[in-house]
């Protein structure tokens, strides 16, 4: 609740409000003209004038006078001569309406009224949200526009308080806002959405080359930069939220702090092994791999280095490296655990320290499997689509699926990948920083319009919650997960088993390995061969002897 006191500055007379409660009211003082805020006071100063004041109660915050310490008495709001005379209000009330015995009040976000006839009470008891204040003695009910639509049909209210109502309720429930952002859709432009109750549309309709798209509810206007400053600064003097997300060529880079990572990963290690992780991380950083790469590799080797201390990893021999990888296999760790420790201490030998007669062929790798890919049917992966509502995540599924992504491909999308006309997104720098294209779903497609225009990104297709940054990989997960559940899906679903049931169901569909191979990235064709074996496309043709022995 807001205080209102008489405030004595420079031999003028000012309102002071203060707001203890640290509500945050700045969206609503900016709107009044003339307010300053004073930091020594901590709070807000409005000139002692009739309409200031006015302009104060249409906010409809609530608010009570204070008559000690800087406002001395209830003093009358007195004004520059020539005005009348007027008393600060003693509580936070909006004006009332007397209609013989009911009375009115409204006080952002209710209504209280007072003497109600028994024949309406059973409506006001029907209205969401609304009860009785037996302290009171009034009935309380949300401060809405059916509600207050209702107070005016019923002559509860005076059609002036329903006019200064109506603007104050709709300001609030529908802010104004002007939003200014891009879309593949139209390359050349930019686009335009006024929202808000009373917002001035007719100002775009007299900017030559727009038109309106019936559809999306969007202005499309040229993109010129001295046109977007005129439309920002227009709305802006009116009081209207301006939220640009035009996108910037080479803005939002996705950039990887080395210096912050080598300093952590540094931290997390024993200082006796510093001789050689040191060099091995500065090796990573300066051949630019992944951070998912740099982390996996110094963590192996690190574990390495503290397993043979206190010798030396540079005296080392082939049989020492065996031993602990023997050790290992003897623990029961998986294929690929091995083989990411095997990688990540030859990576030392042959890119870090150079041994020449150091054989490091004859470190032994576990005996390779053959394990195949799990993969969704056709109708989990459409009920998992049809399991939730929220546009984003069914845009993600739809580019995961749709496309054969991988989780760091889908996250690294740019507004300027997805090539509109050509029906075809680029894929920036994959897997081993290898580009490709791929042709864009139509269904994809056309789900993006919809959720660019709802979500308005800047840069990346997908972005966290700051509107800046990327999605995060630990939600895209969770996303994927989440409609695995409510899909009916037992196993557990991870984003890469959409990918592989992409390449199974093209397959399925009679794709040759070849396309498959380009449209997922895969340098070697070995590697999609895989999906070989968990394709039905021949198999189901085949006839099962017992079958055919019934047949006979």
């Amino acid at each position: 609740m807001m205080i209102i006191y008489k405030l004595k500055l420079y031999n003028e007379t000012h309102i002071l409000l203060r707001n203890p409660q640290n509500h945050d009211y700045t969206c609503y003082m900016n709107t009044l003209k003339g307010i300053q805020y004073a930091s020594e006071y901590s709070g807000w100063i409005i000139p002692y004038t009739r309409e200031a004041w006015a302009e104060f109660l249409k906010l409809g915050l609530p608010y009570k006078t204070d008559t000690s310490g800087t406002t001395g008495h209830a003093l009358p709001l007195s004004v520059h001569a020539g005005t009348q005379v007027a008393d600060f209000p003693q509580s936070g009330t909006r004006e009332e309406a007397d209609t013989s015995d009911i009375s009115v009040r409204y006080q952002h976000p209710y209504f209280f009224i007072r003497g109600l006839q028994t024949e309406l009470i059973p409506y006001i008891k029907s209205l969401q949200g609304s009860y009785w204040n037996s302290r009171y003695k009034n009935w309380v009910i949300p401060a809405r526009t059916e509600s207050l639509q209702w107070l005016n049909d019923n002559q509860i209210i005076t059609e002036q308080q329903y006019l200064n109502w109506t603007d104050h309720i709709h300001s609030i429930s529908d802010p104004q806002k002007c939003i200014l952002y891009s879309s593949p859709e139209y390359p050349d432009h930019i686009l335009l959405q006024l929202k808000g109750h009373g917002i001035d549309v007719d100002y775009v309709k007299h900017i030559p080359e727009r038109r309106y798209s019936e559809e999306g509810r969007f202005w499309v206007i040229p993109h010129k930069e001295h046109l977007i400053t005129r439309i920002s600064d227009h709305y802006q003097a009116l009081g209207v939220c301006v939220i640009r997300r035009i996108m910037t060529k080479g803005h939002h880079k996705k950039e990887t702090n080395y210096r912050v990572i080598k300093k952590y990963l540094i931290a997390k290690t024993p200082s006796y092994v510093h001789y050689a992780t040191l060099p091995y991380i500065e090796t990573l950083i300066s051949q630019s791999y992944s951070l998912s790469t740099i982390k996996e590799y110094y963590y192996r080797f690190s574990k390495f280095a503290q397993h043979i201390f206190p010798e030396k990893c540079d005296h080392v021999r082939e049989e020492e490296i065996n031993s602990f990888i023997s050790q290992m296999n003897t623990s029961r760790a998986t294929e690929s655990l091995v083989n990411s420790y095997i990688n990540a201490i030859k990576f030392y030998y042959e890119k870090v320290v150079f041994i020449p007669d150091m054989k490091l062929e004859r470190v032994k790798r576990p005996r390779k499997g053959h394990p195949l890919p799990k993969v969704l049917s056709v109708q989990q992966v459409d009920k998992m689509l049809r399991a939730t509502q929220n546009i984003k995540h069914v845009a993600m599924l739809y580019a995961l699926y749709g496309h054969g992504l991988r989780l760091n491909e889908l996250l690294g999308l740019r507004l300027e990948d997805l090539l509109w006309d050509r029906n075809q997104v680029f894929i920036n720098k994959g897997k081993g920083y290898k580009d490709r294209y791929i042709p864009m779903s139509q269904e994809f497609k056309e789900l993006i319009k919809t959720y660019i225009h709802e979500f308005t990104p800047q840069y990346w297709l997908f972005e966290g919650r700051d509107q800046q940054s990327p999605y995060s990989e630990r939600s895209v997960q969770e996303v994927v997960r989440s409609c695995a559940r409510k899909a009916g899906i037992t196993m557990k679903v991870t984003p890469h088993m959409l990918r592989h049931s992409y390449a199974t169901h093209l397959m399925d569909c009679g794709t040759q390995l070849p396309y498959v191979k380009e449209l997922l990235g895969h340098k070697d064709i070995k590697t999609t061969m895989v999906y070989t074996h968990v394709t039905t496309a021949r198999i189901e043709n085949v006839i099962s002897p017992l079958d055919r022995l019934r047949s006979i």
